[in-house]
């Protein structure tokens, strides 16, 4: 089956980067806008949002020194007898000076504040939050001086980056804080793998995880690495809770779910990957898949209540706040939304890793073949396509969409299983994959 891991990941490499190439020669306009005229910030590669621009730090030799070896101790880790809780915190510790390794190649240090170092990121708007009470109960009115990233998500967002600054004030403080988070995404991502593939399969998740260029590109520094972890946590607590009858992770999902809605609206998305799963568990046990869902909803809803009597949070007017301030502002919510759908899935898909892409198609064909509409796999499926179709990612979903990796791992290392594909030559394509694009591109994120 090596051969079959061989032709796809190739035929992925050549439609990704041919489509790549292409989105770039357009976004200059087939020759219009010169070469000269630098790419940021308007000349992307469509679907990709990566600008042209080759670079190399000083820094450069170190940082590479230390990124090898930390994908070098990812690779044993994978081949080594290391007990599960061992092989996850170990994935999570080199996780953290991969990124940053990474990141340091173009800029040094610099590159891990960067991406944070503007007035429309979080750290800009620290100094508004007076006491996380207030904050809350005065988040609609707050909504239009807030930082324009603060604006499109709820007050959780703004409130975690207030409680890193209590921690390390300052601009380094919430960038490390974001990628330490970040890193801890490895847990979500192993365990769901391990919960649906046995041990084998968490031990591949975990690897294809930390050397995805998503990850490693974009935990370092984007925010949207602390809410893939909370996404990700509610995920796997609310599926646990239904797969496994069990009512305490039911009710860890419920509080999840709802830490998660107070970070990003994201979250909605996903009701997509649970609503497949219990209506799958309604033909095998439909009184459990019922109780599961009115404990689940009611968790929610009891804390959102919570929230709002201890604090004033009232999440329906910052629903109604956020999308004014969504309307009126400039960027994705002016961009046509038909060609991002497609462009979304191919974005996030070709920057999971070219492998992994491979992956995904082959086991897409094969749930379709399979008829298995309720399995993990087509949850997670259709959790992607609701993403990329719903209208608030047009673009950029390569750190948007980080919440989503844990999810479609599992169906992408379902097929590298069926494939039998070496793990040392899945990792070296992905880790190449990241520093190729680090090197070659700006990814702002």
């Amino acid at each position: 089956m090596q051969s079959g891991f061989g032709r796809a990941t190739a035929a992925t490499a050549v439609a990704v980067v041919a489509v790549g190439a292409l989105g770039t020669f357009a976004m200059r306009g087939w020759g219009r806008v010169p070469w000269s005229t630098p790419s940021v910030p308007w000349y992307h590669s469509f679907p990709f949002y990566v600008f042209l621009d080759v670079q190399l730090s000083r820094w450069a030799l170190p940082a590479g020194a230390v990124a090898a070896g930390a994908v070098v101790a990812v690779v044993a880790l994978h081949g080594s007898r290391a007990r599960w809780p061992v092989r996850v915190t170990a994935t999570v510790a080199l996780e953290l000076p991969l990124a940053l390794a990474v990141a340091a190649l173009r800029d040094g240090p610099r590159g891990w504040t960067a991406p944070l170092d503007s007035t429309g990121e979080y750290p800009a708007g620290v100094g508004q939050v007076h006491g996380v009470a207030a904050f809350l109960g005065g988040f609609p009115e707050l909504l239009a001086s807030l930082p324009s990233h603060a604006g499109g998500h709820p007050a959780g967002a703004m409130v975690v980056y207030e409680l890193l600054d209590q921690v390390w004030p300052g601009l380094v403080g919430a960038a490390l804080g974001t990628v330490a988070i970040g890193c801890l995404g490895a847990v979500v991502a192993g365990s769901l793998a391990r919960d649906e593939l046995g041990e084998e399969g968490g031990r591949w998740a975990l690897t294809a995880w930390a050397l995805s260029p998503v990850v490693v590109l974009y935990v370092a520094t984007s925010a949207d690495a602390v809410f893939a972890v909370a996404l990700g946590a509610a995920v796997l607590a609310a599926h646990r809770g239904l797969q496994r009858r069990s009512a305490p992770w039911t009710l860890a999902g419920g509080v999840g779910l709802w830490a998660a809605s107070m970070l990003t609206y994201s979250s909605a998305l996903l009701l997509v990957f649970l609503g497949v799963r219990a209506a799958g568990r309604l033909r095998a046990d439909r009184a459990w898949a019922l109780a599961w869902a009115a404990l689940t909803a009611g968790t929610v809803l009891a804390l959102a209540g919570l929230c709002w009597l201890a604090t004033g949070y009232d999440p329906v007017a910052a629903v109604r706040a956020v999308a004014a301030v969504y309307r009126a502002a400039p960027g994705s919510a002016g961009r046509p939304w038909l060609p991002w759908v497609p462009g979304d899935l191919l974005a996030f898909g070709g920057m999971l890793g070219l492998p992994l892409l491979a992956a995904l198609v082959a086991r897409a064909a094969g749930v379709v073949r399979e008829r298995a509409w309720a399995s993990v796999d087509a949850a997670a499926f259709a959790t992607l396509l609701a993403a990329a179709s719903w209208g608030f990612t047009r673009g950029e979903v390569e750190r948007i969409f980080q919440f989503l990796v844990p999810l479609v791992l599992v169906a992408a290392v379902r097929q590298l299983l069926a494939w039998r594909a070496r793990p040392p030559l899945v990792a070296a394509l992905l880790a190449a994959q990241a520093v190729t694009v680090e090197l070659l591109f700006v990814t702002r994120w």
